[in-house]
This record gives C-alpha cells, structure tokens and sequence, in this order.
C-alpha cells in the first residue's frame, strides 16, 4: 500500500478531503488535501464579517498552492522574509510546513507536511496571535498537534522528505 493508498482510505472515510481551487475552471497544478479541521472553515458561507474576511484570505491561499501560483519558499524556519508564502518549522526533520496567510493581519498559519512533490497535506490551522513568538510553547503545541494528526491520518507514513525543494516543489516557487 502506497501513501496515495492511504490518503485514498481517509477520503473515503471522511477524514480527508481534496481541495481543488475555489473558482472550478482554474487548472489544479498541485494537489491539497485538507483535514476536517480545515475543511470545516474554508468553504463559505461564513457566519460574520470578520471572521469571514479572515478564513476567506485562508482558502484563497490555499488556492494558490492548488493553482500552481507563484510562491516563496523559505527552508530556514528562523531566516525569511515577513511575506514568505511557505517555510518549514523547527525542527526541520519533522518535516512540518506553514501556509502563511498574512494579509488581513493577525494572520493566520496552516500547517501541514508533504505526501510527495506537489501534494501538501494541510492538517491545522490557527491565528496566529495564538501561536505567541519564536519558540513559544503554544507554537511547539501547534507543531505537536500537527504531527500527531498526521500519524492519526498515517500512522505507517512519515512526511516526504526531500534533499532540495525541488523534491517538494516541481516548480513555479523561489526560495528566500
């Protein structure tokens, strides 16, 4: 049994769901999965304004993943750009990776791992003013939620790994 096997398995089970871009005739470029955690919140309609501001910036991030857009990549989770797009955290052989929504500020964080080159798996989310600073025990927490979805979802199944981020990314990306 593959990864794909199993992410298969979860769709089937409800546990995971494809997440094609928002507006159906775009090409999907790379391929998203998201939790029912996630699932649950990037689909409108959305209850109020603000919150619906918000999560509506979140599922049009996720989309640019999907559409194959133009994104920077960051593989040191301490040094990068405020506006970098993805970026591992630390520690970095967990292999755990954020979407980095920015815009409305506070931002928001998707955190999630890669099933191969160009299939992320996207499995938390948060505001990020819950998550504190650099090395805060509620990002550590983050993190842990994150990994521990992912052995609910895969438990024979670490994340991709990969030697450069072409291995993760085939291409339309900059590193920062």
């Amino acid at each position: 049994m593959s990864i794909q096997d199993e992410i298969n398995n979860r769709r089937s089970e409800g546990r995971l769901f494809h997440l094609p871009p928002s507006i159906l005739s775009m090409p999907v470029v790379r391929t998203m999965f998201i939790s029912e955690e996630l699932n649950e919140v990037v689909h409108p309609p959305w209850e109020n304004m603000r919150e619906g501001l918000k999560l509506s910036q979140l599922r049009a991030y996720l989309d640019i993943f999907t559409m194959g857009r133009l994104i920077s990549v960051a593989e040191d989770p301490y040094n990068k750009p405020t506006s970098t797009y993805l970026a591992r955290v630390d520690p970095t052989s967990d292999e755990v990776w954020d979407i980095r929504v920015i815009d409305p500020r506070p931002g928001i964080r998707a955190l999630g791992a890669f099933a191969g080159t160009d299939i992320f798996v996207a499995l938390t989310w948060n505001d990020r003013p819950n998550l504190g600073g650099r090395g805060s025990p509620e990002w550590a927490a983050e993190i842990d939620r994150c990994k521990a979805k992912w052995r609910q979802l895969f438990p024979t199944y670490r994340p991709h790994k990969g030697a450069s981020l072409h291995d993760y990314l085939s291409g339309n990306f900059h590193a920062v």
